[in-house]
């Protein structure tokens, strides 16, 4: 996109986010859990499992949330921020709680009734101690903390946490965690969401899977070509460590958004990849690890820009080819 088609863009999405304002503004100590933070790996199941045994509908019950999907037998479950309706990002971007105010909880199955939970969630700064707190009381793993974003008002950090052991138990501790916070719950997704993005194109540009969100947001999922083995359990790619990209629609016609790549890399990978995310006009926002004890390490990266959805998914396959992703 042309700098003054992004600017006319970035213009479009601050409009966006005073309608938004004004629309929204009348809005209004547990015990260890026996949970294990690490597993043998002689338990650890293969990455290559296509089934699930987990107790998908319990765990949703818990997490009290119909918002469960299942890809190749791991468990994922979102959790917006949804009392978080007017965060504003850089360049007066509206953060809508489904693009990037969101946790994510994955659960992959180890057999003999374990599983290993890998997941995050977005704290407010007065929130950070006592969520943390929740986690150790729960016997989950503390793994990181901090912000994706620069800028936001308010800001918004990140804690990432992991855990192995009966799946309902992992579970019954992340939700005394998010309880802690202002979260709303129990939240309900509808059956049929939609986006004005084109969502097919998108997946085929970057070689992955996409799917539709709550306010028409797309994320399309990259998986490394490696495996990722985390406390001595190979990891499939599903338990949180692809590449991701998540489109945030800014206008009705879908050629405007906010898109924001979060890449997976090993250490060899970091500067080719981000040097070329510059070199297209990316912002850089933040790298990092978000889990401990892996092997090899992966640090991510979450980059930012507006711009015309088709040509910024094409400048992220530009990216991609520096990364070892296994693409469609």
């Amino acid at each position: 996109m042309n700098k003054d088609a992004n600017d006319q863009c970035l213009h479009l999405s601050r409009r966006t986010m005073l309608l938004s304002s004004v629309g929204l503004a009348g809005m209004g100590a547990v015990a260890s859990l026996g949970i294990d933070s690490s597993i043998p790996i002689t338990h650890a199941a293969s990455a290559s499992g296509t089934s699930t045994s987990l107790p998908v509908k319990q765990i949703e019950q818990i997490m009290e949330t119909n918002n469960a999907t299942v890809m190749n037998g791991v468990l994922s479950i979102e959790l917006d921020r949804n009392d978080l309706p007017h965060v504003i990002g850089p360049h007066g971007i509206p953060f809508k709680p489904a693009w990037e105010l969101n946790g994510q909880f994955y659960f992959q199955p180890l057999g003999n009734g374990q599983a290993l939970l890998n997941g995050d969630f977005p704290v407010l700064p007065e929130e950070a101690n006592r969520f943390i707190d929740k986690l150790f009381a729960g016997g989950l793993v503390f793994q990181a903390f901090h912000q994706h974003f620069f800028e936001l008002k308010p800001m918004v950090f990140f804690i990432h946490f992991r855990g192995v052991g009966d799946p309902l138990q992992l579970a019954k501790a992340s939700i005394a965690a998010i309880k802690t916070t202002g979260t709303p719950l129990p939240q309900h997704v509808p059956a049929h969401l939609t986006t004005p993005l084109p969502t097919d194109e998108l997946a085929h540009i970057l070689g992955g899977t996409a799917e539709v969100g709550e306010e028409g947001i797309v994320t399309v999922s990259i998986p490394r070509a490696n495996t990722i083995v985390l406390a001595g359990v190979p990891l499939k790619p599903e338990t949180g460590v692809s590449v991701t990209v998540a489109f945030e629609p800014l206008d009705s016609s879908g050629k405007c958004a906010a898109v924001a790549p979060d890449y997976a890399l090993v250490a060899s990978e970091v500067n080719p990849a981000l040097i070329k995310s510059r070199s297209l006009g990316w912002e850089i926002h933040c790298l990092y690890n978000q889990e401990t004890n892996e092997s090899p390490q992966l640090y991510f990266s979450h980059n930012l820009k507006v711009g015309d959805p088709i040509a910024l998914a094409r400048e992220i396959s530009q990216v991609l080819e520096r990364i070892n992703v296994k693409r469609s």
